[in-house]
């Protein structure tokens, strides 16, 4: 199983108390969590980590993410206790993963492996630069890789909260549509918007070919074809006319045109995310606002569309491709509160010395 997306960090109100150990000038290391030493390049990658996240926490007149305040903390102490309860949780899931019994599959770590090694060359720069080593880097992204496997024998298919298909498909219907669509643009062959009288025509020759679709054995893809040779036309006539001479035949481009057609026929998956072809669109085609099978003429200032609703399902790999998308957003807050719950009781020691060296200060000047 793949990588999960990092699940949002949860408010932990922790019962134990952190005891700083003063450590000489051994920084080597981060901190020990029970019998598990973590490395201080860990600490400093979950510092880094958390660095990122506390500029979310900045007002539109806040300048300096060093100088606000978390939750009652300054933004050093505060990356430094979230960089804790990362290790504390990064031990949580090594011991959890053996504790259930769990094997990678499908050759994760291995895979893993290999795409640091890719990854490496490109992001090797900063991570060596603030002290985080390439072994460091691999061990945070193992570690997300043995999450994602817990998270599955929960959640997955036959887990112990094993989430129905039925449940993910009614959020993916609610959330997302597959959809077939023509713009036209109310403009003519010179880009020039339309008056009244055009905008009228336009929305007629649209009514039109909805009334054909529905009633007659023309297909969405003969009706777009022969919308875009209509507008095409237009251009083609504006161009000749502008320098006296006839317009040029258009190239033929069969290839692109089948490729074309091949993404027509699956067509396109719209979201609140990713509006497609636009936010009033999504907004009229999402849920129950229109159903599949049928037919929607929207009208926008510049362009009119001719919507078709899908089956959101109609590419068969397209549930197994979003289902742990779906699994994280169902789930993923459930999950965090319980990979927290593991940390509970857990001796943790801090290296006083590393949390002194490896300044927070220093990773915002990268």
């Amino acid at each position: 199983m793949s990588l999960i997306k990092k699940l949002s960090a949860v408010a932990v109100t922790s019962a134990m108390a952190l005891s700083l150990a003063s450590c000489g000038q051994d920084t080597t290391w981060g901190a020990k969590i029970d019998d598990t030493k973590l490395r201080a390049g860990i600490f400093i990658y979950y510092q880094s980590d958390a660095l990122s996240g506390a500029y979310d926490y900045m007002s539109e007149t806040d300048t300096d993410v060093m100088a606000i305040t978390i939750d009652g903390m300054s933004t050093e102490d505060w990356v430094n206790d979230q960089a804790v309860k990362s290790m504390q949780e990064h031990v949580a899931v090594e011991k959890k993963f053996d504790e259930l019994g769990l094997k990678f599959e499908n050759n994760e770590e291995e895979l893993a492996k290999a795409n640091v090694e890719q990854w490496w060359e490109y992001v090797s720069e900063y991570f060596e630069g603030i002290g985080v080593s390439q072994e460091s880097y691999l061990d945070v992204v193992i570690n997300g890789e043995k999450k994602a496997a817990i998270f599955d024998y929960y959640y997955g298919e036959g887990g112990e909260k094993e989430v129905a298909e039925a449940d993910i498909k009614a959020y993916l219907n609610d959330n997302f549509a597959r959809i077939k669509y023509i713009d036209m643009p109310l403009k003519d062959g010179e880009g020039n918007l339309l008056k009244s009288e055009g905008k009228a025509e336009i929305k007629a020759m649209a009514e039109e070919y909805i009334e054909r679709m529905s009633t007659t054995d023309v297909t969405f893809e003969e009706i777009s074809k022969e919308y875009d040779e209509y507008y095409n036309g237009l251009i083609e006539a504006a161009a000749g006319t502008a320098d006296g001479t006839a317009a040029e035949e258009p190239v033929d481009d069969t290839a692109a045109t089948e490729e074309a057609d091949e993404l027509v026929l699956l067509g396109s998956v719209t979201s609140a995310d990713y509006p497609v072809p636009s936010a009033s669109v999504h907004e009229k085609v999402v849920g129950d606002a229109l159903n599949v099978g049928e037919y929607l003429l929207i009208e926008e200032d510049e362009v009119y569309y001719i919507v078709y609703k899908m089956d959101l399902f109609a590419d068969e790999e397209y549930y197994d491709y979003k289902k742990t998308d779906v699994l994280n957003e169902l789930k993923g807050e459930e999950f965090d509160a319980t990979v927290a719950s593991w940390t509970e009781g857990q001796d943790v020691v801090v290296n006083d010395a590393a949390v002194k060296r490896y300044k927070v200060e220093k990773l915002n000047e990268e």
